[in-house]
């Protein structure tokens, strides 16, 4: 298995909430959410469409197709993020890198970080 099958790293203990940033193919997120049905998983990217058919109920894909009138904030990470602090006890962000703009990195890093 890769990463020991590990899906979190550091230790976090219990995570109840979730952000994932550039969700893709969600395959990460769904692991998450299948793994501890108590566990609410919000992924946030900017392109529908790689949204998979089949999630488990508690992933919420966060896209502008899925909700219109939606902020663009939550669909696009190189805006600033309108979550309230301490929304998530964890935020998946990888492989992002070529997708965040040079001026939005010190804010994205302060976004994730709250």
């Amino acid at each position: 298995m890769v990463f020991d099958g590990r899906l979190f790293f550091p230790p976090v203990g219990h995570v109840r909430s979730v952000l994932d940033c550039g969700y893709g193919a969600a395959s990460w997120a769904a692991e998450v959410a299948e793994s501890d049905p108590d566990c609410t998983v919000i992924g946030v990217d900017i392109s529908p469409h790689m949204k998979p058919d089949d999630l488990p109920d508690n992933f919420i894909p966060q896209t502008r197709e899925d909700n219109p009138l939606c902020l663009p904030q939550l669909d696009d990470i190189n805006r600033p993020f309108t979550f309230d602090a301490n929304t998530f006890d964890f935020v998946h962000s990888r492989f992002v890198g070529g997708g965040i703009n040079r001026s939005r990195w010190p804010t994205y890093l302060l976004d994730i970080k709250k």
